[in-house]
């Protein structure tokens, strides 16, 4: 698995907002290209599923399994053998809160996807966290 914790001042409650809002990820998130809503009308909740864009990486439909506002969500895409789960976790502490993003592979081509992968993903992951912190920073200070 990798994981990336990332500690800020931030609290959580304005951090939620931007990290939940999947569809806008494309305009903020330097790795993401574009989040398209499978069911364009239905909430960020446990069993919607989104078409992610992401330069350098196939595109894949994420289907969220766990989603507990202001907290935490999951969620998983499948491909022919192998099997990917993201992790996006919000952890309130007494002087900011942890931003906790990771992602594991299982199946049969899980080693595969890790080799071939996984220096770009960890890459991926760490900017994801920073540029969480620098969004919700700017949104704070309009």
């Amino acid at each position: 698995m990798i994981e990336v914790v990332r500690g800020t001042r931030l609290p959580a409650d304005a951090l939620w907002p931007v990290l939940s809002d999947v569809r806008a990820w494309g305009s903020w998130l330097p790795t993401v290209r574009s989040v398209t809503p499978v069911e364009p009308g239905r909430p960020e909740e446990v069993g919607a599923s989104y078409v992610v864009l992401q330069p350098g990486l196939p595109r894949a439909t994420w289907t969220v399994t766990e989603w507990v506002p202001g907290r935490t969500f999951t969620w998983e895409s499948r491909s022919p053998g192998v099997r990917s789960t993201g992790t996006h976790e919000l952890l309130p502490g007494p002087d900011g809160t942890g931003i906790r993003l990771g992602i594991a592979w299982a199946g049969p081509f899980a080693g595969a996807v890790r080799l071939l992968l996984g220096r770009r993903t960890r890459q991926y992951v760490t900017r994801e966290a920073e540029a969480l912190e620098a969004t919700a920073t700017g949104r704070l200070t309009r």
